[in-house]
């Protein structure tokens, strides 16, 4: 399947089974083994204050390695933590206890400020609505990041630009590079998301309901077009869904139910 099929839109064919294995990305044989994973967490436990005395808790003493090249779906019900471990992995909450190290380095220790430099280095993150600027256009949109930093030099700027109109045009979009996101599609406005989140090479990409706002067509292209930057960019991705019917596009698939993690 080309890059990003036009307006993340799929032909009907795309119903039978055999077109959604071809979905499938080879990002498992870029998974190196024994590389060092984008993200291990051990027996992570996360507890929180439920009532009088009483402890809620959101995970169970989970485990996870992620490879680069490594493209993983997690489902479950809602409320059986899914959305915890995500945030856990990203660094915006500290397990109760147990650890998780991002691109070689345990997290769980660091300082806020700390964790913060780190996941703007090595995570990227997708959520379930882009959240674009509306005053910005696209290749802004992927530059902001840069611009915000008071330490950032012109050489910065000037890389940051070239690498915002490599993303757009990884993605078909080097023509919209100058529209703002209401002369965007749905399907276009999602993609400046997900290249958004690979702006600084991240080690790790975390991915919460990138499908929930679309039709099944860009559903289809929006799972498929991951897969890709995820094999081309040798990085480790944790996609959260509840659309099962795009599974098999991934390498595979974890189950989290009642905080514990199946495979």
């Amino acid at each position: 399947m080309s890059t990003a099929a036009t307006d993340l839109r799929l032909t009907a064919a795309d119903e039978s089974s055999a077109d959604l294995d071809a979905l499938r990305t080879p990002a498992a044989a870029a998974a190196r083994p024994g590389a060092t994973p984008a993200l291990s967490v051990r027996d992570a436990v996360l507890e929180y204050p439920d009532g009088d005395n009483g402890v809620l808790r959101a995970l169970d003493g989970v485990s996870l390695d992620l490879l680069p090249g490594s493209y993983t779906a997690m489902v479950g019900p809602s409320g059986s933590g899914k959305s915890s471990l995500l945030a856990v992995a990203a660094g915006l909450i500290t397990p109760t206890s147990g650890t998780v190290t991002v691109a070689g380095r345990e997290i769980t220790g660091l300082t806020r400020g700390e964790r913060t430099a780190l996941r703007g280095k090595e995570i990227g993150m997708i959520f379930q609505q882009p959240n674009l600027i509306a005053s910005l256009t696209a290749r802004e949109q992927l530059e902001l990041t840069v611009h915000l930093d008071e330490d950032a030099t012109r050489a910065d700027k000037k890389a940051a630009r070239s690498r915002a109109m490599e993303l757009l045009e990884r993605v078909d979009l080097a023509g919209q590079a100058d529209q703002r996101p209401h002369q965007l599609s749905g399907g276009q406005r999602q993609r400046v998301n997900i290249v958004r989140a690979l702006m600084a090479s991240p080690a790790l990409l975390l991915v919460d309901e990138p499908t929930s706002a679309l039709d099944r067509e860009r559903s289809a292209a929006v799972v498929a077009l991951l897969g890709e930057l995820t094999r081309d960019a040798g990085v480790a991705t944790l996609m959260v869904t509840h659309d099962h019917e795009f599974l098999s596009a991934t390498d595979r698939t974890l189950t989290m139910v009642d905080g514990r993690l199946q495979d």
